[in-house]
């Protein structure tokens, strides 16, 4: 315990009405000896330490009780927390298991907080899979939260619970790529945040999906902000693997500002202090951001033989990350002029986002397919490929600049004057637009100057 009790709580101490929890933390501060809560302690609890007077055998009785009531109470309340642990545990078995109806197959006596947390782990270990039952299992999580017992766990703690379920649930729903929902999701987490007890782990969680929010509204300049505070904590609490995953990201964001050497540097140091035993899809996906942005900067060669080191570790990745390589993979072929083997990697990898509800992804990967059939002299099937893509980001409603140049190439296809290039134009521009709102397209395949 590292803040002073105030004088309501140390009333309490003495008329009951805190957890635990508080109870036994504010008792213990006091055994240790502070003089400024001894002094400000009611006088029935100053009796107990010896402070007020002389105490008769039956007070001093009475206070002895009321202290071992207190602890045999905190006690039983650890080892609920305990018991809730392992029923959570049990239940992430039930749900790894079954569908979205493995909530239903939860024991009738499991624990509400058992629950929370086992629907929790199951929305996060969604994540490289399915973002859709990710967002499902989140709305579970948030549900089972509003219904904690607020005079079991505490108020201020409840609060707390309700917090970290809705920034998971914002965390889901931003990967989903549903923002307006994921911002009052976000929204919500900060409010319930500051209702509650101010948990420092509970903050630098927050902080750390407040930030990738941040990142994908390209925010950028504030999602660093947010990271840095993250890492700086981290690497106080010596904890380098997570100093590492924050790195990753802010090499990830240093990528999309442009700033390739930073990034490539940023992801090194990343990879020296993950623990691939301990998250090997972690390390997977640094790896990962190496040969993208590898490919992005012109180091061809460079990209493709991480690349060919990357393919050895696919298990260690998710279905979502396996995409992700799988589209990689797909530019590279392009660049090398195997158009044939870019074409079915990109056809893979446009389905394969649908499945798993990454719609946006899957638009964009149209336009790199649509640029390697306008390469093979397929001008129809590239049309229709680019039709579909332009309809789909209006149902998603992307920025209108995005919008304009992908209508622009649409209308070259059905004029039949497009080309690779101006497809591949198209689609770098699109995907810088994701991160930085002053980007350019370059006019120059069009036949006029950068605009």
């Amino acid at each position: 315990m590292t803040d002073h009790p105030s004088r309501k709580e140390l009333l309490a101490v003495v008329r009951g009405g805190l957890t635990p929890e508080r109870e036994v933390a504010i008792l213990r501060h006091l055994y240790e000896g502070c003089k400024k809560c001894l002094a400000a302690a009611p006088s029935a609890l100053k009796l107990g330490f010896g402070l007020e007077g002389k105490t008769t055998e039956k007070e001093e009785t009475a206070i002895d009780a009321a202290i071992r009531r207190a602890f045999k109470t905190a006690a039983r309340h650890e080892r609920h927390l305990r018991e809730q642990e392992l029923e959570a545990k049990e239940g992430e078995k039930i749900l790894a298991a079954g569908g979205v109806e493995a909530p239903k197959k939860f024991p009738r006596f499991m624990g509400r907080l058992a629950k929370y947390k086992a629907l929790l782990a199951r929305s996060w270990s969604l994540r490289h899979e399915d973002t859709g039952s990710m967002v499902y299992f989140a709305r579970l999580a948030v549900k089972c939260a509003e219904r904690l017992n607020a005079k079991r766990y505490g108020v201020k703690r409840v609060f707390d619970f309700q917090c970290r379920a809705q920034a998971e649930l914002g965390n889901a729903l931003r990967v989903s790529d549903q923002f307006e929902q994921a911002a009052t999701a976000f929204d919500r987490a900060r409010r319930l945040f500051e209702l509650g007890t101010h948990s420092e782990v509970l903050e630098i969680r927050l902080l750390d999906l407040e930030a990738s929010f941040d990142a994908d509204c390209r925010r950028l300049q504030m999602a660093c902000i947010k990271l840095k505070r993250v890492l700086r904590w981290y690497r106080q609490n010596g904890d380098e693997h997570h100093a590492g995953k924050i790195l990753l990201q802010l090499g990830r964001f240093a990528g999309y500002s442009g700033d390739i050497e930073e990034a490539l540097k940023l992801l090194g140091e990343s990879l020296a202090l993950i623990n691939e035993h301990e998250e090997p899809a972690l390390a997977w996906a640094a790896r990962l951001n190496q040969v993208d942005f590898l490919l992005a900067s012109g180091q061809f060669r460079d990209a493709e033989k991480k690349l060919f080191q990357l393919r050895g570790l696919q298990h260690e990745a998710g279905r979502i990350n396996k995409l992700q390589l799988r589209w990689v993979e797909g530019r590279v072929e392009g660049r090398f002029n195997r158009l044939d083997r870019a074409e079915r990697a990109f056809c893979e990898v446009q389905t394969g986002f649908l499945e798993v509800n990454r719609a946006y992804d899957s638009a964009l990967v149209s336009l790199d397919l649509s640029a390697v059939l306008l390469a093979q002299h397929k001008a129809g099937e590239a049309k229709d490929v680019v039709t579909a893509a332009y309809k789909m980001f209006i149902a998603l409603n992307i920025q209108r600049e995005a919008l304009m140049a992908v209508l622009a190439l649409k209308t070259a296809c059905e004029m039949r004057s497009a080309t690779q290039v101006m497809a591949e134009e198209v689609a770098k521009y699109v995907r810088r637009l994701e991160n930085d709102p002053n980007a350019k397209l370059d006019g120059k395949a069009w036949g006029g100057e950068d605009s």
